[in-house]
């Protein structure tokens, strides 16, 4: 599994974001592999393949102007979340709730954590998935799998969850290493947002599953 989060880039916004989402796909339907697009919002209803939203809120229809909804995202086309990513951090009862609304909904939850040790607290929450992201390494040049791969194993041995990983996630060998650890899969952002060839930027990153 890889997800690429669109995150707010200007690469990947409005019809930007619907030609990266269809290169996702492809890269999908050439390799077998999942390739998910988690674009912003306003987007997700334009996007081709399988859809992640960025984020969402712990509410139900009603009264909560500026909520992104879990019903209102499923109907955009989302299948699933990400929950609790460094860039946009939230309590661990919201967590809960969030996950909760999430199995409601029937869609997939990937709740980011930044040690093994609250790899192990939220997994305990029952999400589909934990993803091990150090903060200090997101966007970085230098890869989670390459500066620390024994946090990756701890966090793979702590967590009662599938474990995926990101963090400056750009290589095959990057990938190859992280599923080595026991991971089920990575998180990538502008690895393949920015990359000149995204479509081939993630064949390579498919080969490395």
């Amino acid at each position: 599994m890889i997800i690429v989060n669109f995150k707010a880039y200007s690469e990947a916004l409005g019809y930007k974001a619907r030609e990266l989402s269809k290169k996702c796909e492809k890269a999908s339907d050439k390799t077998g592999e999942r390739v998910i697009s988690a674009p912003q919002d306003q987007d997700i209803r334009v996007c081709n393949g399988e859809i992640f939203a960025q984020h969402i809120d712990p509410v139900e229809p009603g009264s909560h102007t500026g909520s992104s909804l879990g019903e209102g995202l499923k109907d955009a086309g989302a299948s699933g979340t990400i929950i609790n990513h460094s860039e946009k951090r939230i309590n661990k009862e919201k967590i809960e709730k969030i996950i909760e609304r999430c199995e409601e909904l029937g869609l997939e939850s990937v709740v980011c954590a930044q040690s093994p040790e609250e790899c192990m607290e939220l997994s305990k929450l029952g999400p589909d998935y934990i993803a091990f992201e150090p903060p200090e390494l997101i966007g970085g040049d230098i890869s989670v799998s390459e500066d620390e791969p024994e946090a990756i194993r701890e966090a793979v041995e702590k967590s009662e969850a599938p474990v995926l990983t990101g963090a400056g996630i750009k290589t095959r060998e990057d990938v190859e290493k992280s599923i080595e650890l026991g991971c089920k899969g990575v998180l990538v952002a502008s690895g393949v947002v920015k990359n000149e060839k995204p479509y081939k930027e993630l064949l390579d990153l498919c080969e490395g599953l």
